[in-house]
Parts: structure tokens; C-alpha cells; sequence
């Protein structure tokens, strides 16, 4: 495809929901959306924690990418019960010390929904941490549910697995639903169209190690930012495991977020299955800041489990790893701007 092929194709209109900062696929995902000429980015938004800091890192990797077209707004940073964790290496090896980075003023949930509203049945809200922002813009304007064209969402567990190196992967630690468990459950129960990439499903599809080596040897700005973080994450997975009480050592570069992007637009990595998903409260014996006390000074993790009912959002059961790592490289390596900009 040349670039006056991409410049008049249809583009699928998405806004892309991060907590950005925290793991490394957060900031790789935004790169393969500013690579990808099949998306019309309408915005990035920031959910969890510090999220200043967040829309500050986001612009920095939209500006690495050449892509400052592209704006970013901060969002919901507190939990509806608790509050947001940030580690303290959010961040590293995209700011500089002292930058000065700007964004845009509105807030993160009005621009949701003046967006979708402004433009009913056309945009999908792809979202790579939390759901606080669209829990929040369904609470202030209960019509975007309807007004969306998609939510594409990656978090949560649907079949608990054990990775290659004995990593046991269950709703117990898995960080985005859990982080938000209120917002979770009112976007799950919407109604709004659903399409949900469970984290046993990604935990198929790590980077590839000549993927990464691709990457470390393409000298453009976005792959040189790539690799840095790629290097800076197994200390800081470790970091982030013992904190939240599941000690692991580093098992590999999961696309984690990368694949939901992908979705969006190339609708033939992931298998999806009609499934009416259930979301309810239970109980875990470890201790941790990240789970939120219920009434009962009791621990709880929001848990989503598939019911025999009437389906109500679509789940991804499958995917093709290989060929996700593949792409991903193919996007991250290819020219700056990839035929999106001159």
C-alpha cells in the first residue's frame, strides 16, 4: 500500500484510554497506533494514579513518534473506592529530566464524551488500563453507551493459566479491573457493545526474541525509545510483583496492550466468542494495597466469570502470538510517520 493508497482509505476513529508509564506496553501500544495509517487517533487519555504525569509521558511518545497531531488529555485518577498506586519509575527512559511537556486542557472525560456524542456510531474507545474514564463519562452522559460504536478493553481474566516458567495468571493479580473495581463492574454491566481481551489471552503473545532484536537494531527515535524501556522492565516487574505480595521473576515481553490496538482495526489475531461475562466480588488470603476493603473491612478482587446467559459483550478466547509479534515489529520498524504524515 503506497501513501496516497493510506491517505484516502477509511480509518478507523478510536480514542486510546492509558495508564501509560507503569509498564512498558502501555508506551509501545501508543507507538503502534501513531505507526498504524488504518487508525484516526482522535485522542489519548490518561486513567489512574498520576495522571499528569501520564498525559505528560504520553506526549512525549507521540512527539518521539512525530505524531504531536495526536492530543492527550488527563483523566480520572482516583479509584471510586481507594487510591490510585504509581511505583516511582513512571516514566523512565521517555522524560528527561526537568522537560517541560504540555497537553491539552479539557478534561479526559469530556472529551470522551463530547467525541462520541459529536459523532454517534463512529468511534471506538480502546482502553489499556482502568475504565475509571468511561465509567465516569457513562455516569455524566448515560447516552454515550448507546452513541458508542465499540469498547475494546483489555483487563481482567477469563480462564486462570500457568505461563512457560510456572506463573500461575488468575483474576488474583491481575492489575487493570482490579485497580477500579467499581468502574469496572458499571462498564462491564452497561450494556454498551463490548469486545474484551482477557489477560490469559495476551499472556500468548510475547515479543518475540528476533522481534526485539529488530527493534533494538532499527535506529529511528520511537525504536530506540522502545528498547530503552524494553531494558528497564525486568527490575521493574520484579519490583511491581513483590509489592503486590506474588513474587515472580521476569517471564517475557507480553503485547499485552499493542494487541488490543490491533483489534481495532484487523479483526483476524484474536477469535472472538459470544459470552455473557458476570462480574462479582471475592475474596483473596493475600494481603495487598492494590485491592480495595469492602464494607466489611474484608479484602475483595473483582473477578469476571462466564455465565450461561444471554451473551452480552464478545471475548477473545484465542490468538495467533507469532503473527501479533510479527506485526507489531513490522509497524514499530517501518519510517517514521509510516505514511501518516509528510
Amino acid at each position: 500500500m503506497n501513501k496516497k493508497e493510506r491517505s484516502t482509505m477509511e480509518k478507523t476513529r478510536i480514542i486510546l484510554d492509558t495508564d501509560i508509564g507503569t509498564y512498558y506496553d502501555d508506551a509501545v501500544a501508543v507507538m503502534f497506533a501513531a505507526q498504524s495509517p488504518e487508525l484516526q487517533v482522535e485522542g489519548v487519555t490518561t486513567c489512574y494514579g498520576d495522571t499528569d504525569l501520564r498525559a505528560k509521558i504520553a506526549a512525549k511518545v507521540l512527539k518521539t513518534a512525530g505524531r504531536e497531531d495526536i492530543p492527550v488529555f488527563k483523566g480520572i485518577g482516583r479509584p471510586m473506592r481507594g487510591y490510585g498506586l504509581m511505583f516511582g519509575f513512571e516514566g523512565e527512559g521517555i522524560l528527561e529530566p526537568d522537560e517541560e511537556i504540555t497537553y491539552e486542557k479539557q478534561h479526559a472525560v469530556d472529551f470522551i464524551i463530547e467525541t462520541i456524542m459529536n459523532n454517534p456510531g463512529e468511534i471506538k474507545v480502546v482502553t489499556l488500563g482502568t475504565v475509571s474514564n468511561v465509567a465516569h463519562a457513562i455516569l455524566k452522559e448515560p447516552k454515550v453507551i448507546d452513541n458508542i460504536k465499540e469498547l475494546i478493553i483489555m483487563a481482567g481474566v477469563v480462564i486462570p493459566i500457568v505461563d512457560e516458567k510456572g506463573v500461575r495468571r488468575s483474576p488474583r493479580e491481575e492489575y487493570n479491573f482490579n485497580n477500579d473495581a467499581i468502574a469496572a463492574e458499571i462498564v462491564l454491566n452497561s450494556g454498551m457493545p463490548i469486545s474484551y481481551v482477557p489477560c490469559d489471552v495476551t499472556l500468548y503473545t510475547p515479543l518475540l526474541d528476533e522481534d526485539r532484536d529488530t527493534i533494538r537494531a532499527t535506529k529511528t527515535p520511537i525504536c530506540e525509545m522502545a528498547t530503552r524501556i524494553f531494558d528497564l522492565w525486568p527490575p521493574q516487574e520484579k519490583l511491581i510483583y513483590t509489592a503486590v505480595g506474588i513474587a515472580t521473576e521476569h517471564t517475557a515481553l507480553w503485547l499485552h496492550d499493542p494487541l488490543v490496538v490491533m483489534h481495532a482495526f484487523e479483526r483476524t489475531l484474536l477469535k472472538m466468542f459470544p459470552l455473557h461475562i458476570a462480574t462479582e466480588y471475592n475474596p483473596t488470603n493475600i494481603e495487598r494495597d492494590m485491592y480495595i476493603a469492602n464494607m466489611n473491612g474484608n479484602q475483595d478482587l473483582l473477578r469476571t466469570n462466564p455465565k450461561k446467559l444471554p451473551p452480552n459483550m464478545d471475548v477473545a478466547l484465542e490468538v495467533d502470538g507469532p503473527r501479533v509479534s510479527r506485526f507489531f515489529t513490522e509497524r514499530l520498524t517501518a519510517p517514521m510517520g509510516n505514511g501518516l504524515t509528510s
